[in-house]
This record gives C-alpha cells, sequence and structure tokens, in this order.
C-alpha cells in the first residue's frame, strides 16, 4: 500500500509540473546543453548597436528545459557576469542532439573604455531535477572585439554574415521539403558578390547588367563550368540566379521598418522575398541545384543579394 502512495504521487507530480522531465532516483537520463560557438561584429562604440549570435547543442538524453544566455565583453580570456554585459537570448525545448541559433541586436554599455575585448558567452542555470551533467559547457569565448570612441559600422562584416544567414535560411526551406542543401561555392560566390557590388555601385536591378551580360554571362567571364548532366540524364548548361534589393532605415509593405543593424532580419527579408516569387522560388528549391554562390552588398540606402545556383 505505501509504495502505491508513492509510486501515485510520483504521478500526480509528474502530471501538475507539465514541464519538468521527471523519472525514478538513479535513472542517468538528462538534458545537457553545451555552447558550441559564439560570433560578435568586430567593432562597435559604447552607447553603439552591436549584434552577435550563439550555437548551443543538447547532448543530452531528454528534452532540455529553458536556459538563458548572457553575452559579454571581457578583457581577458575569462568570462565572467562580472564582465560587461550585452544581453541575453533564451534556449528552451531542445531535443538530444540537436543544434539551435539565436542573434542578438543589443546596445554597447555605455560605460566601457575604448580598448579590445573578447567576447563571451555563460549558460546560466536553467529550471531542472537534474544538475547540468557538463558545467564546462556552459562557458564560451571566441574572437576579439575593438571598442572604439565613435561608431563606424563594421560594412564588410555584415554584409558576409547577411549571406552566411541566407544560407542558412535558404537550406532550412530546402529542408522543410526534404530537398538535399545546397553547399556553398566559392568560386560562385565571387560571381554572386561581383553582381550585387556592380548594382550597389552602378544604380541598376536587373539580372542583366548594363553591359548586356546575364548570369551565364558572368559566368563564363569567370571561367566557371556551367555544363551537368541531371540525374534524368539530360544535358543542362548554365546557372540559376536569384536577386533582391532591401531599403533599410524604412518601412517596407509587408515588413515594417528594416533595422540596418540587424543581420538576421536583413536575411530574412531576402528569403521572404524569395519565397513570394514564384519564379525565385523555384529557383531557391530546385532539387537539381547543388550548389550556391551568395554576395550582398550595400550603397548606404539598399542592400543588394545575389544567390546563384548549379
Amino acid at each position: 500500500m505505501g509504495d502505491f502512495i508513492l509510486t501515485f504521487r510520483l504521478f500526480l507530480i509528474c502530471v501538475l509540473l507539465l514541464t519538468i522531465p521527471c523519472f525514478v532516483a538513479g535513472e542517468e537520463k538528462a538534458a545537457d546543453l553545451g555552447l558550441l560557438s559564439i560570433d560578435v561584429q568586430p567593432s562597435a562604440a559604447p552607447g553603439s548597436p552591436v549584434f552577435g549570435s550563439v550555437t548551443a547543442v543538447n547532448y543530452g538524453q531528454m528534452i532540455s528545459m529553458s536556459r538563458k544566455v548572457t553575452f559579454y565583453l571581457s578583457p581577458d580570456e575569462e568570462i565572467t557576469p562580472a564582465d560587461y554585459e550585452l544581453g541575453s537570448v533564451q534556449f528552451s525545448f531542445l531535443r538530444p542532439g540537436e543544434t539551435a541559433h539565436r542573434e542578438l541586436l543589443a546596445t554597447v554599455p555605455d560605460t566601457i573604455p575604448p580598448g579590445e575585448y573578447i567576447a563571451g558567452a555563460i549558460l546560466g542555470p536553467g529550471f531542472s531535477l537534474t544538475p547540468d551533467p557538463r558545467p564546462e559547457n556552459d562557458v564560451i569565448s571566441q574572437g576579439t572585439v575593438t571598442i572604439g570612441k565613435t561608431y563606424t559600422r563594421p560594412q564588410e562584416w555584415f554584409n558576409e554574415k547577411i549571406a552566411e544567414i541566407i544560407l542558412d535560411l535558404s537550406n532550412d526551406e530546402r529542408a522543410l521539403r526534404d530537398l538535399p542543401s545546397l553547399t556553398r561555392d566559392t568560386a560562385l560566390d565571387v560571381i554572386a558578390l561581383e553582381h550585387s557590388k556592380d548594382m550597389a555601385q552602378r544604380g541598376f536591378f536587373d539580372h542583366t547588367n548594363p553591359d548586356g551580360e546575364d548570369p551565364a554571362d558572368r559566368a563564363d567571364r569567370h571561367h566557371y563550368d556551367q555544363s551537368r548532366t541531371l540525374p534524368d540524364g539530360t544535358s543542362f548548361y548554365g546557372i540559376g540566379e536569384n536577386i533582391v534589393k532591401i531599403p533599410v532605415e524604412k518601412n517596407v509593405y509587408g515588413f515594417g521598418e528594416i533595422r540596418n543593424d540587424d543581420p538576421y532580419e536583413i536575411a530574412q527579408v531576402a528569403i521572404e522575398s524569395f519565397m513570394d516569387s514564384p519564379p525565385h522560388k523555384e529557383a531557391l528549391l530546385l532539387p537539381a541545384h547543388e550548389k550556391i554562390g551568395i554576395g550582398v552588398a550595400f550603397d548606404g540606402e539598399y542592400y543588394y543579394a545575389t544567390q546563384n545556383f548549379f
């Protein structure tokens, strides 16, 4: 009778506290969140915007609960809560083995002196019935951030960060449809970046540039082999291309005001624009495409993003 009452009480606790993993003593299953990487823009200033991202993984055998990750700038390699705090993000309900990314757009503290700092993050304690199996994975540092007296946006870093996020979001769209991921191709990157820069510098927006070159012409000029045999045995020549022009600091229909200092938001607008356009969506989701090149440029008012596919 006593065992029955104890078992019933354990069951009742599980029912009432649905958000808490339930297990019996001695069971060695637990969630185990750890930080894999952190990336923060390379330069900023007191009071300026700062963008960063962090990746976490659940090494454990149970779904994780909610845990906060706080970003810091530290004058040395040791990242502690006493350092300059930038802001925080949340990771919740990661399945065993699942990896997730979170982005942060914050403001640099006004009190930070100019100098070189280490970017870092700390995974805070969560609400769990078990201790963290490996707390050594809860702190990460990577790269330096230069804090100057005045702020100049690190534009080249922003452009490449937007391109990286466009790649991730493109493959997310393909994964939703059970399509293989696209592999980023450095040779296609060159072609795509050249076209984005050309549109930004010469003030046009088209697949054909003012010299009459289309995507295949540009690929030929860069000696890119455009010949391939498709799975059905047919021959194909050429590359695919998507382009988008995104204004910043303006209210854009369907998107609201797009912030210049948020690479994730700009990349997200690019992908949503492609997915809302049937020909661009078809190019992005074409099963035969295996490689992608991405190039982003900024003219002070608009971002230009080009995707080339092969």
